[in-house]
């Protein structure tokens, strides 16, 4: 014990301790941070990679609306438009 004792009252040991847990809990990258951060930006890629693909359907769907039919039927279906001399009724099966 007395051994373990001497080496631990040596002062680089002591300083080297300090250090240690200033940069690992008071700093300002301490590990906390560090790994919250590292979670963010694994999230915000995610996030990224579903957006993408998100792109890439609405980009189907544009170019599938170039024919005048199709976009009548998508905004007759989606967003209930009508021609003037139409009555539109909605049903809701809930």
């Amino acid at each position: 014990m007395k051994k373990y004792w001497k080496i631990l009252r040596n002062r680089y040991i002591i300083s080297s301790i300090v250090v240690l847990l200033y940069i690992l809990i008071l700093h300002d990258t301490d590990i906390y941070t560090v790994i919250k951060r590292k979670n963010k930006v694994a999230n915000l890629e995610a996030e990224i990679d579903r957006k993408k693909s998100e792109i890439e359907l609405l980009k189907l769907n544009i170019a599938s609306l170039e024919d005048a039919r199709s976009l009548e039927k998508y905004a007759r279906e989606q967003h209930y438009f009508k021609k003037d001399d139409e009555d539109v009724f909605i049903f809701s099966f809930e």
